[in-house]
């Protein structure tokens, strides 16, 4: 009670939560009753009372720590999961047994709700679904639905509710254990009261991925759905709650089973298309999400009730809290409204309408959606064209429905948040002490000859008492306009599973050439059987026309030059596969820089490239080597020069009086050199030749 206490003096029977919308505390009863003009809009919808501009909604920021997996840390929270919802949670505890091959893992799952039984249908880890025998996973399926049996055996999870006995495990449904006989570590004193959480065991296999925990989510359901049962949980409880007793609540308004009361009024079937397109009901309102227990308690029910199209507020005459289902009235109800007239209202009506730029006509809702794994959908409702003012610019809402994991719910929520938004008349006015009669949601009439109004029905929001210095009691109310049409269920078909969903597959277009590339004579057409156009020939055989085989590398270094004036080689050989090379002349170009100190007297330097080619046909190899050339620099006392070597290469066998069949298959690269320069490595400067690179490569367009 002491959270709300503050809140309930301030607002002075106002609403304070209502499908989406809290009368800030900050609002003091005396400004309150003194405001003239002030509309307080706690009872609307986040559109509607965006649209009149009286108040803002809760900061709902994300909240990255209720359904991801995070690492242990003294500051995690546990979430309150009701309904069904995928989820995950903290890590709270970690082992390594068995010789460090079995890893054991305990997640978090949710606290235990003070009524609801919780279960387990499917388990992920990441993306794939694991398919168990026991406890135990026997193969996991992909998006794709390919399945695997990689992980047989080697994956263990128990779920448990409440505690850590064998009684407290609710997955798998049979042949549960203690928790305290699975992590190494645990004793009779870790009995993870009032938990719902996750035990994972994983044997290491390097091969197969399983050398550290991926993610799990888990699909979780807490019969504890409805949302006056869910509000009266949530309100009630100490650990995870507001700790409001029951008798500060009216707990007949809130889980009562009459279409008047919350849990009555949400548990009403209503229908829609599943995914089988067939005509089915479910309940009217479910909660399906998880609560954050890092976000305050005030903003964790305005969630609930938001969700659920429902007024939360404090009545001051009870001196209790109670919900108002935000609902079309049966005929018997208005027709029983208290009619407010020019006999008992007794100031002047003060009317306040939203104008034309300010008027919503599309609304677009974000939800976790269960049939995507609880990953993000959206649904969007717009005003038909034939239903907006001339000239009434687009403007759409867009926030977020965090306990809600289904379109049709989703939509019609959205439905009547988009039709409250578009009220034009809010109204305040006095009344004699009449109306201490009226509460806050209650629908009343009002009739007055100057506006032309007989019987128009207005919905409360706001009573505040007042009293002048005579001593007369005067009652000021704010009110919106009703009307039945708000309340309207669209057609809403359920949204189809996801499936798997395949990257598109680009086709393959066959070349398509310019006209004139036909024209002119090429030579060597001959040598290149097939994808042949005329006298074209096509990429995939197009070497007559493009660069030859290249060999390159780049970014090499040695920092161990022996100081001498006798060639060793600067970098380890490398080999390369050439076979199926084209046969000419390449150009075989060698790079370095020059690192040192100069000595006194002046230093020698020397630097070359060289190649081995092995040949071979049927019956014989050959290695050819072809070095010799380079660059030699005596007696330097100046800055090291580049050094560079160029030669040509050639792959013709006869060139080098082998056999016209034998053909080059492999090539072995070499960089040599040798430095006087001085060395000082304890500086800095080692005597090396850094950045080295070569290339190897056959130019052919435009050969003869």
């Amino acid at each position: 009670m002491a959270v709300f206490t503050a809140i309930a003096g301030a607002v002075t029977n106002a609403l304070l939560f209502a499908g989406g919308g809290f009368l800030g505390s900050t609002l003091v009863g005396t400004a309150i009753a003194t405001a003239t003009g002030y509309i307080v809009a706690g009872g609307l919808a986040v559109a509607t009372a965006r649209a009149l501009g009286v108040f803002d909604m809760p900061d709902m920021p994300d909240d990255p720590g209720v359904t991801i997996q995070l690492p242990p840390s003294t500051d995690n929270k546990l979430p309150v999961l009701y309904g069904n919802a995928f989820t995950s949670g903290p890590i709270f505890d970690a082992a390594i047994s068995n010789q460090n091959q079995t890893m054991t893992y305990c997640i978090a799952l949710s606290e235990e709700t003070q009524t609801g039984t919780f279960s387990c249908s499917q388990i992920f880890m990441a993306d794939d679904e694991l398919i168990f025998s026991g406890n135990t996973v026997t193969s996991h399926r992909n998006p794709n639905q390919s399945t695997s049996t990689n992980y047989n055996g080697k994956i263990r999870v128990n779920i448990y509710q409440g505690g850590s006995a064998a009684s407290n495990c609710i997955f798998p449904t049979s042949g549960g254990v203690a928790a305290t006989s699975i992590v190494p570590h645990w004793g009779v004193n870790h009995t993870a009261n009032n938990m719902v959480f996750a035990v994972v065991q994983m044997d290491y296999d390097a091969e197969n991925g399983l050398a550290g925990l991926s993610p799990f989510t888990f699909k979780m359901k807490n019969s504890l759905s409805n949302p006056g049962d869910v509000l009266y949980d949530y309100a009630t409880s100490t650990r995870y709650g507001a700790g409001i007793s029951a008798s500060d609540l009216d707990v007949n308004s809130i889980t009562g089973t009459a279409n008047t009361q919350m849990k009555g009024y949400c548990a009403e079937q209503v229908n829609y298309t599943n995914q089988a397109n067939a005509n089915v009901t479910h309940d009217r309102y479910e909660i399906n999400g998880v609560i954050s227990t890092f976000q305050p308690v005030k903003d964790n029910i305005d969630r609930i009730c938001q969700a659920s199209s429902t007024f939360f507020t404090y009545n001051v005459k009870k001196g209790q809290f109670a919900a108002i289902p935000n609902r079309a009235l049966s005929t018997a109800e208005k027709a029983n409204c208290l009619v407010y007239n020019d006999d008992s209202i007794v100031s002047k009506i003060d009317i306040t309408s939203t104008e034309l730029y300010n008027l919503y006509n599309a609304v677009e809702i974000e939800f976790a959606d269960n049939t995507r794994k609880d990953q993000t959908n959206t649904v969007k409702v717009t005003t038909p064209a034939i239903d907006r003012n001339a000239n009434e610019p687009d403007n759409e809402l867009k926030y977020r429905l965090d306990m809600i994991n289904d379109n049709m719910r989703a939509e019609a929520l959205a439905n009547i948040d988009l039709n409250q938004s578009r009220v034009g008349t809010v109204v305040q006015f006095d009344t004699d002490f009449s109306g201490m009669q009226t509460d806050v949601g209650d629908v009343i009439k009002i009739t007055n000859s100057l506006y032309n109004w007989t019987d128009k029905l207005f919905r409360v929001l706001r009573t505040v008492e007042k009293q002048d210095e005579t001593g007369m009691i005067t009652v000021q109310m704010s009110a919106i306009e009703y009307s039945d049409d708000y309340y309207t269920l669209p057609a809403s078909t359920e949204t189809p599973d996801i499936g798997f969903i395949d990257l598109p597959k680009i086709p393959i277009i066959p070349p398509i050439y310019i006209p004139q590339v036909y024209e002119g004579t090429y030579a060597n057409l001959d040598a290149f059987p097939g994808d042949i156009f005329g006298n074209v020939v096509t990429n995939p055989a197009m070497q007559i026309f493009g660069a030859g085989a290249q060999l390159e590398n780049a970014g090499l270094g040695n920092t161990n030059v022996v100081s001498g004036t006798t060639y060793n080689d600067l970098i380890t050989p490398e080999v390369y596969d050439i076979s199926g090379v084209d046969i000419g002349d390449y150009t075989f170009t060698a790079v370095g820089n020059l690192g040192g100190v100069l000595p006194v007297g002046g230093y020698d330097t020397a630097f070359r490239n060289n190649v081995t080619l092995q040949y071979a046909n049927a019956t014989h190899s050959a290695n050819v080597p072809i070095g010799g050339g380079g660059i030699t620099f005596e007696n330097i006392d100046g800055a090291p020069p580049q050094l560079t070597d160029t030669k040509k290469v050639s792959l013709d066998p006869t060139a080098h009086s082998l056999p016209a069949d034998m053909k080059p298959v492999q090539a072995t690269m070499r960089i040599q050199g040798y430095s006087t320069l001085d060395d000082d490595s304890a500086n800095g400067f080692p005597r090396s030749v850094g950045n080295m690179a070569y290339e190897m490569k056959r130019i052919t367009k435009g050969e003869k």
